[in-house]
């Protein structure tokens, strides 16, 4: 069976050969385009040190690291670097920091399509648990030094305007809060300094119980009132010292141990251009190999002796041989007579009756053969 396979893939290839060819040169021919026509990419790089936490943070103690237990610093760093990316908001103002913002202003589709390729040619890398790569490729070597700055400086930018927003709510909000327990406070003394009025201390013995517990229950009042103030105090100086220390925290927290440089040498050497013209070619080859065996597969006519054996399970008794017919010239040899016409011509038979000579010699020629093939069929019997 391994036999018959490789002859006929032999034959349907060697049978085209010329053909299965092609699919080989024409990949071959666009890889060679492929390679001519792309343009050389410059890589730039900087290396970001993350913190868990600032020294500022760790003695003031004012703001919870957003690291988790199961994630590194650079890992969240990463993470969060890789969403804003995703936002049109962060890529323009990368943009803007770039010489790219000149093509900002050629209309929605030129906006669109480099907000696209700006996103593609920027991703960030973690390097260990504190280190984070920050790449940028783009074929103009300046624009990826300023790509891989801007989105360093934009991230540390984002973290310290998120941090600054969430400090003015929580300002706000502790502002309300003090404001709302201040007259809660206030409303407790002027209770307290109703009742003691309207209930002044007996000149002799104690005062009642019922006033007791009454006076105990506006303390009480006052205590918490007091409380509540005094905490909404210390929480809103806390946001208001976090305030102060956010963009000197994120300067400790985040900052460059590699500064991004402007690259000197692309990307794309002689050897990665060598390996993507010969994928081009290995495709090509796989394209002829795969025509090759469907073609085997597909033809089902006997074109070998092992054909018939295989499927018809019959013997094989005779082959018909090509046989090469010659071009005809006009300098050949006058064709030889018939053997029926030399006979007749040297009995002496007339021209005539020829053709009653002829008939009788093909009689005798048919009258033999069908003699070998009985012997034959005896034979095989």
């Amino acid at each position: 069976m391994v036999r018959l396979v490789i002859l006929r893939i032999l034959e349907s290839y060697f049978r085209h050969r010329w053909l299965y060819l092609l699919p080989i040169v024409l990949m071959t021919a666009l890889g060679a385009v492929f390679v001519l026509l792309t343009k050389p990419t410059y890589t730039a790089k900087g290396v970001l040190y993350v913190e868990t936490q600032s020294y500022l943070a760790s003695l003031t103690d004012l703001r919870e690291s957003g690291v988790s237990w199961w994630t590194t610093p650079a890992e969240s760093v990463n993470q969060e670097i890789s969403e804003l990316l995703q936002t049109d908001a962060f890529v323009r103002a990368i943009i803007q920091r770039t010489s790219l913002e000149e093509q900002m202003d050629q209309g929605s589709p030129v906006v669109d399509t480099l907000i696209a390729e700006t996103r593609n040619n920027v991703w960030p890398t973690p390097l260990g648990n504190n280190q984070l790569q920050v790449n940028a490729v783009h074929e103009d070597p300046e624009v990826a030094y300023q790509i891989v700055t801007a989105v360093i400086e934009g991230y540390l930018q984002w973290r310290v305007n998120a941090d600054l927003a969430e400090s003015e709510v929580a300002q706000s909000f502790f502002a309300d809060l003090i404001e709302t327990y201040s007259v809660d406070l206030a409303a407790a003394r002027d209770a307290m300094r109703s009742y003691v009025a309207a209930h002044p201390v007996p000149l002799r013995g104690d005062r009642p119980a019922d006033e007791t517990m009454e006076i105990s229950r506006l303390q009480g009042e006052i205590d918490l009132a007091a409380s509540r103030y005094a905490t909404a105090l210390d929480k809103e100086e806390e946001t208001r010292l976090a305030m102060a220390q956010i963009e000197s925290d994120a300067r400790q927290t985040y900052f460059l141990i590699d500064a991004p440089t402007v690259p000197e040498k692309p990307d794309t050497s002689l050897r990665k251009m060598a390996l993507s013209g010969g994928i081009f070619t290995v495709i090509g080859v796989f394209l002829s190999a795969g025509l090759i065996v469907g073609v085997a597969l597909i033809d089902r006519s006997f074109r070998f002796p092992i054909d018939v054996i295989n499927r018809l399970e019959l013997p094989v008794l005779t082959m018909v041989p090509e046989v090469k017919i010659p071009p005809a010239s006009t300098d050949r040899q006058p064709a030889v007579k018939p053997a029926a016409e030399e006979t007749a011509s040297s009995v002496g038979i007339e021209p005539s009756a020829q053709p009653q000579v002829q008939a009788v010699e093909e009689f005798k020629s048919r009258k033999v053969i069908n003699k070998k093939l009985d012997m034959a069929d005896a034979a095989v019997h």
